[in-house]
């Protein structure tokens, strides 16, 4: 008679992996049976609160978020979308190729007549009468509540990205590692600590805010300067959002995730190595991260978890299934 002892270690060892597997699908509820509804690269995210968000990508490319799962919406638009801006559920923005800007309206996402057909790489929303667009060629573009118009440039290079903290106080960052300010009457060049392509800024406050960019670059706003941060990386970041001054995180290439926890920032185990494009803080314990492929994460307040299937526990059923019909047959036959 062979030994049966290889056969019941695996089947306890089945057992262990289901009873924490199942508790954790159970516990999470919406964190892990949510699905992606597309394969397009996902550019961009914006959430309103914990149970409305959306998310727009390659080819108008655009998902929302209800608090349960993600599908898809009608989009006006195949142009590619890069950013997009909520400033509630029923008022949002979002932006792309060939100076595509769209608008939600509370039931549908509408094409909007801008100026510029060029590129554009950002759009921030202060308030519904209030909001600013960046993009190829240095463009810099104001929304007054009725109207996109044109204001001067400080550069002819490829604006990124753009982060208003108030009306009177914005920036935004350059591809060759610029960075202008804006004061309220004009956009003015700032210091920059470094010369590496810049790709996502983020402000706490007037006081505190932080940059990042290719090779890993983090630089650090302090009231008075920007400053080089000690990066534990060198791939690429980018995208960055602070939840205050102990709490941010950036994600980048090869499915790079780093997090600040007010004194350094630090590697975090990713469940992907898919290119990481925007990250979305909504509270301590719950944030998004989108990239290619349709990829979208979420943070549970302890770990990173991607995408749930029953494809994940099915083949453990299966084998468990299976082990138990040996082992009683054995039983039986012995």
């Amino acid at each position: 008679m062979r030994n049966p002892f290889p056969i019941k270690t695996t089947m306890i060892t089945l057992m262990l992996i289901l009873c924490v597997v199942v508790p954790i699908v159970n516990a999470e509820g919406d964190v892990l049976k949510w699905t992606t509804p597309t394969t397009k690269y996902l550019s961009a995210l914006s959430m309103v609160d914990p149970s409305d968000g959306w998310a727009v990508g390659g080819d108008g490319t655009i998902i929302h978020w209800n608090g349960t799962d993600w599908s898809n919406v009608t989009s006006p638009t195949n142009d590619h979308l890069y950013d997009i801006a909520m400033v509630s559920a029923n008022e949002g923005w979002a932006v792309g190729n060939h100076g595509t800007m769209i608008r939600w309206n509370g039931t549908s996402w509408n094409y909007v007549t801008t100026a510029p057909t060029i590129i554009l790489w950002s759009v921030f929303m202060l308030n519904a009468d209030d909001g600013w667009a960046v993009g190829y060629g240095g463009t810099i573009i104001h929304w007054n509540g009725t109207l996109w118009s044109p204001v001067t440039s400080p550069t002819g290079i490829t604006l990124t990205d753009v982060f208003m903290v108030n009306a009177t106080l914005g920036w935004t960052v350059e591809s060759t590692g610029a960075i202008y300010r804006w004061d309220g009457v004009s956009w003015n060049n700032v210091p920059s600590p470094t010369a590496t392509f810049l790709r996502s800024v983020y402000m706490v406050d007037a006081e505190n805010g932080w940059i990042v960019g290719n090779s890993g670059t983090i630089i650090h706003w302090n009231g008075t300067t920007w400053n080089n941060a000690t990066s534990p990386t060198k791939t690429t970041l980018r995208s960055v959002d602070v939840l205050n001054a102990n709490d941010g995180w950036a994600v980048g290439y090869d499915g790079t995730i780093i997090h600040w926890n007010g004194t350094g920032w630090s590697n975090v185990t990713s469940p992907t190595t898919k290119l990481l494009r925007d990250v979305f803080i909504v509270d301590a314990d719950d944030a998004w991260v989108v990239g290619d492929g349709g990829t979208i994460l979420r943070w549970s307040g302890t770990m990173w978890i991607p995408e749930f299937s029953s494809l994940i526990i099915l083949p453990l059923f299966m084998t468990l299934t299976l082990l138990v019909v040996i082992v009683y047959r054995r039983k039986r036959y012995n």
